[in-house]
């Protein structure tokens, strides 16, 4: 790698990082005021409906302690959520219901599949002249993904699904996995869990709140009886509902903001890695075909950073 392109990849990670902070920064001055404005209209609706009156300076400490705590408990998510990706192995093994195939001498890869991942992941690990990244089969996902991670000393990850592995050619695969480790060469993989662990920590009270209000869908055979449960905990749960959807649209934009020119940038190397453009046309086509096509899908927090989104949005805030 050769100085222009290592300072011009540290200047662009410097750039994505700045605008994760400011992104964020926007996004929880925007949960702590949501949250301190519902807190206070709910405190200011109960106190009219016992009679007693409320002044505006008796709503601000109301308003404080609302924004407090939610602002409180989205930093702790983030924080937890980072920790966890970040120092433990085993944490991203569980996030992503993986399992981790060691080497090309390892017990745990005899069958030919696998040791044919394994030996195209090494192949373009020498290519880009970074060091072999720990290996994930998600052997639970049928359909056609991957993703790549940093973390904690430079320790770089490499995620695929068995059913990548198992519907692709040779060359698709190169392909795909060239892709992976263009992220890791580029630096891009350096800011996924960081950027994971910020979308968890603005869309907990989204996925919280969907999660109650549907609970009773999931437990009742009575669809009417489900629906009544269903109506009244929507009346106590809507606010932190509006709450979660500010925060979803804030997870959405950090997204949007990163996503794109980084995959373009992915595609460029993967096919400067390969040689062929034809396996990464197959291996993208696959994917599209493939994408309904599945065991357990990864959580929507990491559609982002996989190679195809699993998931086919209606809407952008709902992807």
């Amino acid at each position: 790698m050769d100085k222009v392109s290592f300072f011009s990849r540290q200047d662009r990670l410097r750039r994505v990082t700045r605008r994760l902070l400011f992104l964020s920064t926007i996004g929880s001055l925007g949960v702590g005021t949501i949250g301190g404005v519902a807190t206070a209209l709910a405190h200011y609706q109960m106190s009219s409906r016992t009679g007693i009156d409320v002044t505006l300076a008796e709503l601000v400490p109301v308003f404080a302690l609302g924004a407090a705590v939610s602002l409180g408990a989205s930093v702790l998510v983030i924080f937890f959520r980072f920790v966890l990706l970040h120092y433990r192995h085993t944490a991203v093994r569980r996030f992503f219901h993986a399992r981790d195939l060691g080497d090309l001498d390892s017990d745990t890869a005899p069958r030919p599949e696998n040791r044919r991942l394994l030996g195209v992941i090494e192949e373009m690990a020498i290519a880009s002249t970074i060091p072999m990244p720990r290996v994930l089969l998600l052997e639970e996902n049928t359909s056609i993904n991957s993703f790549a991670l940093v973390q904690r000393g430079e320790q770089t990850i490499i995620g695929v699904t068995a059913g990548a592995r198992d519907q692709l050619s040779r060359d698709e695969l190169q392909a795909l996995v060239a892709h992976e480790i263009a992220h890791i060469a580029n630096g891009d993989a350096a800011i996924n869990i960081r950027l994971l662990a910020l979308i968890q920590g603005f869309r907990w009270i989204y996925d919280t709140s969907v999660a109650v209000i549907g609970w009773p869908f999931r437990v009742f055979d009575s669809f009417k009886f489900a629906f009544f449960i269903a109506f009244y905990l929507t009346i106590v749960f809507g606010a932190f509902f509006v709450l979660g959807l500010f925060g979803v649209g804030v997870a959405r934009i950090m997204q949007a903001a990163i996503a794109r020119q980084r995959e373009y940038l992915a595609d460029a190397s993967a096919v400067q890695f390969t040689r062929l453009t034809a396996g990464l046309i197959g291996a993208l086509r696959k994917a599209d075909a493939f994408r309904q096509s599945y065991g357990r899908r990864p959580t929507k927090v990491a559609a982002f950073m996989m190679f195809v989104s699993p998931y086919r949005a209606r809407t952008w805030l709902f992807r």
